[in-house]
């Protein structure tokens, strides 16, 4: 049975129960003789088609989620969808564990409490079961407010939250993101780093570092996100600016073009040429170690509810996004006013801005050393 048919079930039922409700109020109001306002109709309405117990309801959460989903595939973005699509498998596989299937009336805070305990079990970051638990809500609380199947309010707990945590992150300097730009695209470099690759191999290898080195540079000095500097075209660009419309938040950005990246735009640069976020974090973190980014860092993440250090090389937390938190925070070194850099990166609050930027005490300490109310 298909996503569509499976939906148009589902929706038939739902109507079934409404009419059925209907019917009965209906009958209610025979017995009185007389014509009800609309607002008793509809509380009456309401207290027939909730009067059974939702565990008598064949409607199980998942299959909630699957017409949630279809419902909203074409209209959200890919990247939304996905993640409702992974909490929906964290949930299948959640079921396996208790051997059951969930029902509207099952989550509630035992359900949290539980779920979140399995979840930290499995290794999981309390950011991602923060994730999971918003999408939960946000999909149980479009089940009672747009198709009406329950009348339930447990996810209103006040310890029902989707938990965020402040976790490390890292971002590259200008030195680093130059030793980036002035990568040796040499059979010979590839060869020191890669021992048994073949030549062949070798220049494949180097078509693609390009590739991904020209578009990780594009973000590190636009701010863009990879949804968006990854879809660029000779449209967005012009003598001077790189104009182009978020896809996540709609609001246009019209940024400065960087000295580096109009050499990059000069020198044979194809925007036509799209690749994937999966590519550009594979091969930036090997272009990043052929460079030499390999300075030893410690992060702190947020695991099974507890702060864990861990000790990694620089070049192996490099992804798309880094490029994007690189920028704001080199511009924010550079002394660009917050509010022009929020401009781009799309931040509406400033203490949102500034916990997205990376800049320790020491780096703080020199930019106010730098300036006037100091000297």
């Amino acid at each position: 049975m298909t996503a569509k048919n499976t939906e148009a079930n589902f929706t038939n039922e739902i109507l079934d129960r409404w009419e059925e409700a209907a019917l009965r109020v209906i009958s209610h109001f025979k017995k009185f003789y007389n014509t009800p306002l609309k607002e008793e109709f509809f509380k009456k309405l309401d207290e027939e088609f909730y009067i059974d117990d939702p565990n008598d309801r064949n409607i199980y959460f998942i299959d909630y989620i699957n017409k949630y989903i279809e419902r909203y595939r074409g209209v959200k973005s890919k990247d939304l969808i996905n993640k409702f699509q992974r909490t929906r498998d964290k949930l299948i596989e959640y079921e396996k564990y208790l051997k059951k299937r969930l029902v509207f009336s099952d989550i509630n805070i035992d359900f949290y409490n539980l779920f979140k305990e399995w979840f930290f079990e499995k290794g999981y970051s309390t950011n991602y079961f923060g994730n999971n638990i918003r999408n939960i809500k946000q999909i149980y609380t479009e089940a009672k407010v747009v198709d009406h199947i329950h009348n339930l309010s447990d996810i209103n707990h006040r310890d029902f939250i989707g938990i965020k945590v402040d976790t490390d992150s890292i971002y590259l300097t200008e030195d680093e993101l130059k030793k980036i730009y002035d990568f040796d695209f040499k059979i010979s470099s590839i060869k020191n780093h890669f021992k048994d690759i073949s030549d062949e191999n070798a220049k494949k290898k180097i078509k693609s570092y390009k590739l991904v080195r020209d578009r990780f540079l594009i973000g590190a000095y636009t701010g863009l996100r990879v949804s968006d500097y990854g879809r660029l075209n000779e449209l967005n660009i012009d003598d001077n600016f790189i104009r182009i419309r978020a896809k996540k938040t709609g609001k246009e950005s019209i940024i400065p073009i960087h000295p580096y990246i109009r050499n990059i735009l000069n020198n044979g640069f194809d925007p036509n040429i799209r690749v994937s976020d999966q590519k550009i974090n594979e091969h930036i973190k090997e272009i990043a170690r052929i460079a030499g980014i390999t300075d030893k860092v410690l992060i702190n993440k947020h695991i099974q509810g507890k702060y864990v250090q861990f000790e990694f090389e620089k070049c192996d937390l490099i992804s798309t996004h880094t490029a994007r938190r690189s920028f704001a925070t080199n511009a924010y070194k550079a002394g660009v006013p917050v509010i022009a850099i929020m401009k781009i990166t799309g931040h509406s609050k400033q203490s949102t801005f500034l916990k997205y930027i990376k800049v320790d005490e020491k780096e703080n300490a020199e930019i106010l050393s730098n300036h006037p109310f100091f000297k």
